[in-house]
């Protein structure tokens, strides 16, 4: 009876999650929304609308039938794309011919209705200067993605034995982000005001949208 009794205490004497515990200046509480497949909302966002996308070669993997730029070209008034892959724009133009860029300097003056930004601000070297370029980009509303730390399929994708860390992930990743990390570089190092947060593919992917302050 005192084992039952014990075992009785125990499960009801389990420490609380830390996300409860933890003092209020840790805690940061953010409206989300939950959207399975991210084409629906890139071409929700996307159709018919002039967009500037960014990562648009999908370096160093491209495959025509799975290309995101050439998918959403079959929805859009136009997409132009902008990646530092130059042979890679090359060979995507054979499919989209429409304008690319592989530097803030070389953007036109062309105002978008959509600047798409997914799965790219991992991989680059700098993201407070790569956001300060994104301020400069004409745009009614920024959509930016990235791969979410706290998705509960990367518990899946490390191991430790023996005093070695194996981790899966692209080897040209940067950075892990969660919706607050997200959200507060965007509106540290740009002019932009995080608007929505989406949790996509399944918590995958953190995506914000975003609006010039």
């Amino acid at each position: 009876m005192s084992r039952i009794k014990n075992k009785i205490k125990s499960l009801f004497s389990k420490k609380q999650p830390h996300y409860i515990t933890a003092d209020k200046y840790w805690i940061q509480k953010m409206d989300i929304t939950e959207i399975p497949n991210r084409m629906d909302l890139f071409v929700s966002a996307c159709k018919d609308k002039d967009v500037l996308h960014f990562g648009c070669t999908d370096w160093p993997v491209f495959n025509a039938k799975n290309n995101l730029h050439i998918k959403l070209s079959e929805h859009t008034k136009s997409i132009d794309g902008f990646d530092v892959d130059k042979p890679g724009i090359e060979n995507l133009r054979q499919y989209v011919d429409q304008d690319y860029y592989s530097d803030f300097s070389e953007l036109s003056p062309k105002k978008y209705d959509v600047c798409l930004i997914p799965e790219t601000i991992e991989h680059v070297d700098n993201i407070k200067d790569f956001l300060k370029g994104v301020s400069t980009v004409k745009a009614s509303k920024f959509i930016i993605t990235g791969p979410n730390c706290f998705a509960e399929v990367r518990q899946q994708n490390y191991n430790i034995e023996n005093g070695v860390f194996t981790e899966v992930v692209h080897p040209d990743h940067n950075a892990w982000f969660s919706p607050f990390t997200l959200k507060n570089v965007i509106e540290k190092y740009s002019d932009l005001t995080v608007t929505k947060i989406y949790l996509l593919e399944n918590g995958r992917m953190v995506c914000c949208e975003a609006v010039k302050k």
